[in-house]
């Protein structure tokens, strides 16, 4: 009888830990999107950004122009919230923060952190567009 209440135990356990993504949505896939600078409106266009998502937890990688290697972004997506995080890579780390309303369409913000020798130590906050 307490075997088979631990193994009910667990088994609720496992799935309230196993939370599904926002409405169903699936965020996989390669998406194109810009970083615009909110201090000077300027753009940095032609991102591409590809995911992979398996519940709640999102892995992928963000493609630059002239940006040689690509960023690793690791984070979750849960309640609509879409969160990633690039370690530092060349100088540069990102944190980007979304609300997902529309499986096709993300919009929020962006962090980049530089530091380098070439633009010293530095924060841009920008908005993050993406689509697919």
């Amino acid at each position: 009888m307490r075997v088979i209440q631990g193994l009910c135990c667990l088994a609720v356990s496992l799935a309230a830990a196993a939370q599904p993504p926002a409405k169903g949505i699936d965020l996989s896939g390669t998406w194109q999107g810009s970083f615009t600078l909110v201090a000077t409106g300027l753009a940095l266009k032609d991102l591409e950004i590809t995911l992979r998502q398996s519940g709640t937890r999102v892995d992928g990688t963000l493609l630059m122009p002239k940006f040689r290697s690509p960023l690793v972004l690791k984070g979750t997506f849960s309640k609509g919230r879409l969160h990633l995080v690039s370690p530092p890579t060349r100088g540069l780390a990102l944190t980007l923060d979304a609300k997902v309303q529309d499986p096709r369409r993300v919009k929020g913000t962006a962090l980049l952190d530089y530091d380098s020798p070439s633009l010293a130590a530095k924060r841009d906050r920008t908005v993050l567009e993406m689509s697919r």
